[in-house]
């Protein structure tokens, strides 16, 4: 199988090391051509340009920022649609609105190709090293070429639903989940150091009721006041999400009330300067909005 991948960012490297691990043929492309250089060291091929990777692909992957930047890249000028020979699979896994996910399949369906949402959850050490979660919708033979690429880089591989939405629906879920927890992690943290509170107390506490690994390092992070991207998910990226949450859970009439709380907060991170702080450093809002100062 002759595979593409497109989007070599702090995720994308990750999973696509974990395919040429695995022995598949690749083919990278990255906006910034110097992120492929390790990639084309163990093996991979490096393409001119996004079309040129994706002409022989059976599996086109991407992993890209946000629904612009996916839909530039499948229709807009010099867009990989016209390109992708027919029959070939495009398996999106970046966090896009569920209604982006059903519009890419239409434009697939009606250029004779197919297409598979499979957003992952974790974090950059994660796709690395074969620790994701990924849940994969779309046709079935679609996800049946997919998915053994998918296990290359995700040690859960679970298929939910024929629509592509469906994924990105749960991702949404999932992603707000984890965001509102981080919110009662940082409101926690600061009434306890205003009370007195020794915050190793409380993180332990956080250790023993949550048992994702992820949650226990965001207590952690909190607690020593750790906001360093570099490995984790921006700030910026993160409001990206908030409002795919809010404007998804709009339109299925649901208000995510601590959601409002959290844009709000993260706009307050932005505009401190904190656009590439991990977005857990909302917690660093709630402290100064608790006056305890920088």
């Amino acid at each position: 199988m002759k595979i593409a991948f497109i989007g070599l960012g702090n995720m994308g490297s990750g999973m696509a090391s974990c395919i040429q691990k695995a022995g598949y043929d690749l083919t990278v492309w990255n906006r910034t051509g110097a992120k492929a250089d390790l990639l084309v060291t163990m093996g991979a091929k490096r393409a001119a340009s996004a079309r040129d990777a994706v002409i022989d692909a059976d599996l086109v992957i991407t992993s890209l920022m946000d629904d612009q930047s996916i839909l530039d890249m499948v229709g807009g000028e010099g867009g990989i649609l016209d390109a992708m020979k027919p029959w070939a699979v495009h398996l999106c896994v970046t966090t896009i609105s569920p209604n982006c996910a059903d519009a890419l399949a239409k434009r697939h369906r009606e250029h004779g190709t197919h297409y598979v949402s499979g957003p992952v959850i974790g974090r950059p050490d994660a796709a690395a090293t074969v620790q994701l979660e990924t849940y994969l919708a779309g046709e079935a033979g679609a996800i049946t070429l997919a998915k053994p690429v998918c296990e290359s880089y995700a040690k859960m591989v679970i298929v939910i639903s024929e629509r592509p939405s469906i994924a990105n629906s749960m991702k949404l879920c999932i992603n707000y989940a984890g965001i509102s927890i981080i919110e009662i992690i940082g409101e926690t943290y600061a009434f306890g150091e205003k009370s007195g509170v020794d915050l190793n107390h409380l993180q332990q506490f956080f250790q023993m009721i949550i048992a994702h690994p992820a949650m226990k390092m965001y207590a952690e992070k909190a607690r020593i006041r750790d906001f360093n991207a570099e490995a984790g998910f921006a700030m910026s990226a993160g409001l990206k999400d908030v409002r795919l949450m809010l404007a998804s859970a709009g339109e299925a009439g649901v208000a995510l009330e601590i959601g409002r709380i959290i844009e709000r907060k993260m706009l307050a991170a932005i505009s401190s300067g904190l656009e590439s702080a991990d977005w857990s450093a909302i917690c660093e809002v709630t402290r100064r909005e608790s006056g305890l100062g920088q």
